[in-house]
């Protein structure tokens, strides 16, 4: 490492380990929450044991671009756009998502169900994903495990861990072998400007703003924008560090008009938060909405669950935005700082490398494999221990969540196909290994590599 870079690594601030926890999160868990965490992973290990049954595609012809056909706010028609997904549910047998839960989960072999829970940890503490399940379903286990296990399910149909592997030009050379210039139209997408990551907001929590004037339903095959919305839900959770758990997204309405509106995506979106990744919108805010959206609106209201509409505001100016942004924090297009651009926007680099979905066999990747067997190994000591006993500290669990974390960013790019957000110094891992998060702007780059 260069004298320069050693300098850098040196004066990055590395984010505390430990804090004031919430009620009902890693370190703040009751005498019976702490029994239901363990009962959660209990019963996860019992199915990742699972026999199922293999399922191997038919190779598929290549499919002609479909017509689209929309109606009213996009809703005409969604039942035949279904058929034309390219990739989404191509490698799994369809009765995996069309059988009800308790009929379905049998037929998945159990190391599917495993691979894909580890790859939904991702470097995140593994307590604090089963836990955020349970707080989902109110510490209801039966329901929190039917949760988790449709998710783990939902991943293996949308292919989320190959949408990861591959990156965004992975994904590009991928769908163009399935059809001729989807994966450019992905590309498109994915650089229009209409998605960008930044932040912090007052929480500290990571920010997606969307431009909504920039969409048209028509610009893109539903397909594109449900592995649009995958890629960026998925990339962005390498800004995850306890105890920032959750995200904010910022739904820029400046010039919305009816034509911009697309009820299945919105319907999509609201899905994702609400049943697979349950926990993590800390705040959406929808701000300058003109009155043409309170039509809208009375449609979407309807699909919201009541935690998820309590996350919800509305912001008609910067000054009320400012409430829960900081203005150093926000783009020019809502500033009204002309010039101003969040490091996503400013930052312009070279095309990154495709991913591929090849499995991984370098050293860090098997020392990865190991730990997680390691984990699993020392946690299912840990749902042994009666409560009336002296349990493991909550010191043991983190030390055993650090060693997870550090195994796994040292395997992430491995497993994680190249992204742009990387490229471009949002999260990045440095040449010691370590994880760091830059916003750009007044934020100071922050060492996030121990933070569970």
């Amino acid at each position: 490492m260069s004298p320069a870079a050693t300098a850098t690594a040196l004066a990055t601030p590395t984010a505390p380990t430990t804090t004031d926890a919430l009620p009902g999160h890693v370190e703040n868990l009751t005498g019976a929450q702490t029994d239901m965490l363990k009962a959660m992973w209990s019963r996860l290990f019992e199915l990742f044991k699972q026999k199922g049954t293999e399922y191997k595609p038919e190779p598929k012809t290549e499919k002609a671009p479909s017509v689209k056909k929309t109606g009213w706010f996009g809703k005409k028609a969604a039942t035949e756009e279904k058929s034309t997904d390219v990739f989404l549910g191509t490698t799994t047998d369809p009765s995996w998502m069309s059988l009800p839960l308790e009929k379905a989960l049998p037929l998945i072999p159990g190391t599917q169900l495993r691979a894909t829970f580890w790859n939904m940890v991702a470097t995140d503490n593994p307590d604090a994903v089963v836990l955020r399940f349970l707080r989902a379903r109110k510490w209801d286990i039966d329901a929190a495990y039917n949760m988790i296990t449709n998710t783990l399910r939902w991943r293996l149909h949308m292919r989320v861990d190959d949408i990861v592997a591959l990156g965004e030009n992975g994904m590009r050379d991928e769908l163009n072998k399935l059809q001729p210039d989807l994966g450019d139209c992905f590309i498109t997408q994915l650089n229009s400007g209409k998605a960008y990551l930044g932040g912090p907001d007052k929480a500290d929590r990571g920010i997606c703003f969307i431009n909504v004037n920039l969409h048209r339903k028509e610009d893109q095959p539903s397909e594109v924008i449900k592995l649009l919305t995958i890629y960026v839900m998925e990339t962005s959770r390498m800004i995850v560090h306890q105890p920032v758990e959750a995200a904010c997204i910022v739904f820029n309405m400046d010039g919305f008009t009816l034509k911009n509106m697309d009820f299945d995506f919105v319907k999509f979106l609201v899905t994702c938060f609400e049943a697979y990744y349950p926990e993590t919108l800390g705040s959406c805010l929808i701000h300058k909405a003109p009155w043409v959206f309170s039509t809208v609106w009375s449609l979407i209201t309807p699909l919201l669950d009541p935690v998820v509409a309590s996350k919800i505001h509305f912001t008609k100016d910067v000054n009320e935005l400012t409430q829960y942004v900081d203005i150093s924090a926000l783009p020019g297009n809502i500033s009204g700082e002309k010039d101003k651009k969040t490091k996503d926007e400013a930052t312009k680099v070279d095309p990154v490398s495709p991913g591929t979905l090849d499995k991984p066999s370098t050293p860090a990747y098997q020392e990865y494999l190991s730990m997680i067997e390691t984990y699993e190994a020392e946690t299912n000591q840990w749902t042994k221990i009666k409560s009336a006993e002296k349990d493991a500290s909550c010191s043991a669990r983190r030390e055993l969540a650090r060693e997870y974390r550090l195994a796994r960013v040292n395997a992430e790019r491995d497993i994680r196909g190249p992204s742009s957000y990387e490229a471009k110094g949002l999260a990045t891992i440095n040449e010691k290994g370590r994880l760091i998060l830059d916003f750009g702007g007044d934020w100071t780059p922050l060492d996030i590599t121990e933070s569970v």
